[in-house]
């Protein structure tokens, strides 16, 4: 739980009081590689942090899986907005290697709100990094060629190409496999 409180704590200060509040509602859990986390990521009821592990987000577009996300230890998963699905795709989310969350209902992070101005602060950065996160990516895909999505990929997530089977590296920087392919032998 200590590099969950400390990862809250760098986003926005907390106090001893607000750290305990938090410990007391968090879970910790372990689930295996090719475990759903989430089913529907819209209709998602906890706050999800990775301990450690690495998880994947897709959905499904005529019958092909398309990555959203890849969250690895230290990032936060969670829908941005819940209950809202988008274009009527499910996101779920799969586990790519044994993984340990700690999470926090909405419930409890809603009362958590109420009670605590402090975390009601942190909730607002952490959903606004997610959205520069996404416009992040929205803005490579329309703005880069494959090679540079795929150099930026890179400098952005070093250790995910060994961890991630291509096919998903590919999708979610808006290529087929072939064109990862090609991209890769002229780096």
């Amino acid at each position: 739980m200590d590099r969950f409180l400390t990862y809250l704590s760098a986003i926005s200060p907390l106090s001893y009081a607000a750290q305990q509040a938090i410990n007391a509602v968090a879970v910790k859990e372990s689930f295996a590689k090719g475990d759903v986390l989430i089913s529907d990521l819209a209709k998602c009821q906890r706050l999800y942090f990775i301990h450690s592990g690495l998880a994947r987000a897709y959905f499904t577009h005529q019958e092909k899986e398309i990555t959203d996300w890849f969250g690895m230890e230290g990032m936060v998963i969670g829908p941005i907005m819940r209950n809202f699905p988008v274009k009527e795709t499910k996101h779920t989310v799969v586990l790519l290697e044994d993984t340990t969350t700690v999470s926090v209902s909405f419930a409890d992070l809603e009362m958590l709100y109420a009670q605590y101005h402090e975390i009601e602060r942190m909730g607002r950065l952490i959903a606004i990094q997610s959205m520069l996160h996404l416009q992040n990516k929205i803005d490579s895909i329309q703005l880069y060629a494959a090679k540079e999505r795929y150099q930026r990929f890179l400098q952005t997530y070093p250790n995910l190409i060994q961890r991630v089977p291509l096919g998903y590296i590919a999708s979610y920087l808006g290529m087929n496999q072939v064109t990862l392919s090609r991209v890769r032998k002229y780096k």
